[in-house]
């Protein structure tokens, strides 16, 4: 069973919706080891550099059970952007504690604060809501971009964002494109996961396509990309994303999921690790050096990027990095395209070609289309002759036609 939680919705705000859903079941045959993932990320070593100290990562997401035994002690929760009041509700917080679980099982001794801007499926509201995501109301039609910058606000020096659109459509929201800017110009790094569409339509997705933001691939123990994993130009790089066990809400233990949501978590976990160890590095420079040290450096591609995340290798290369200004000129040397401040020239709608699916509809039926106005024109053009064809002369015997 995948995770596939990305849905296309029509919108004028952001449609947000949670990138990898809670699979709570028995593990089949095939499944990887329980805690694959930290060996996979290099975790262990990592620890022997930094485990997180003084970084709080902001998880903005469905709300955290800041009491839950996994978590304890190192959770807060800032507003509800939903301005809700339900967190004492059973099914409250479920993707975003188990999101924050995985940025702390990487980065135990940091700190994450919770920022609610989307719902779970559980919620009562979530169909209401979702159906109603093109003409929100006013306390959640902005609440992603409030909670990017409320976050950049609080003193959080990383985003994880595992959450996103899915609309072949989608529109590029300048306002929040703006606050993600707002968030790197204070040296924030934002993470967001590619999306689970990689086996359906493959769509494009916000935030993750938004110039600044790291995008984060679901990657398997073999290192290849999950079947289910969205591929475009934005992924920079990959992370576990099968059989993750991230705190169960529902409980006091925790509970298998997967999707590239679990993805992106761990890569901001990663992220404060480097940041704790070298807290002046420009959200570019950590960008880089996740990719520079990642499985695959030499070699981009749209499926994982430069490849999974390497911890310790990432550590010990920052090192050797000088840090920089956090904001540079747009295609300043070093500063590449997808830093920088305000419009970077990135297109506002999807910033690579449509998906191929959609291109063979389009032209099929751009044929038929085509094809229906000749038929139609061809009978019509015809029938005018019919008309001005002299009419024969009556046969003897045979009545003349009636008209």
């Amino acid at each position: 069973m995948r995770a596939r939680a990305f849905r296309a919705v029509s919108r004028t705000a952001v449609a947000l919706c949670v990138t990898g859903a809670l699979v709570a079941a028995a593990a089949p045959a095939h499944a990887a080891e329980k805690g694959w993932e930290l060996d996979a990320l290099s975790v262990p070593a990592a620890h022997d550099i930094s485990e997180g100290d003084g970084i709080t990562v902001a998880v903005i997401d469905t709300g955290i059970r800041t009491n839950h035994p996994v978590i304890a002690g190192r959770a807060t929760e800032g507003p509800d952007f939903l301005s809700e009041n339900d967190k004492k509700e059973s099914w409250y917080g479920g993707h975003g504690t188990s999101m924050a679980s995985n940025v702390l099982d990487v980065a135990p001794k940091a700190k994450v604060l919770g920022l609610r801007a989307i719902r779970d499926r559980e919620d009562p509201d979530y169909q209401t809501w979702e159906q109603n995501l093109a003409n929100p109301n006013p306390q959640s039609a902005h609440a992603l971009r409030n909670a990017i910058r409320y976050a950049a606000d609080s003193g959080a020096r990383v985003i994880s964002l595992s959450l996103g659109t899915e609309n072949a459509f989608t529109p590029y929201d300048e306002e929040e494109a703006k606050a993600i800017q707002y968030a790197l110009a204070k040296g924030v790094v934002v993470i967001a996961s590619a999306g689970n569409d990689g086996d359906g339509e493959n769509l494009v997705a916000y935030p993750v396509g938004y110039p600044g933001v790291i995008g984060v691939a679901a990657s398997t123990p073999s290192g290849g990309r999950a079947d289910f994993s969205t591929v475009h130009s934005y992924v920079d790089v990959a992370a576990p994303g099968v059989d993750i066990w991230g705190a169960d809400a529902k409980s006091k233990g925790r509970v298998s999921a997967q999707g590239s949501s679990q993805a992106g978590a761990l890569t901001a976990g990663v992220a404060a690790l480097i940041l704790a160890k070298y807290p002046k590095l420009a959200p570019r420079q950590v960008g880089d050096l996740l990719q520079r040290t990642a499985s695959h450096p030499q070699r981009h591609d749209p499926k994982t990027g430069y490849g999974v995340v390497d911890a310790a290798k990432a550590l010990r290369a920052a090192g050797k990095v000088k840090p920089a200004p956090y904001v540079m000129p747009v295609n300043a040397k070093g500063a590449g395209a997808h830093f920088g401040p305000g419009d970077d020239g990135t297109p506002r709608r999807v910033g690579q070609p449509l998906d191929v699916l959609l291109l063979v509809f389009a032209g099929v039926f751009g044929l038929f289309a085509v094809g229906m106005i000749i038929g139609g024109l061809l009978l019509v053009r015809s029938g005018r002759r019919a008309r001005r064809r002299p009419a024969s002369p009556p046969v003897a015997g045979m009545p003349p036609p009636q008209w």
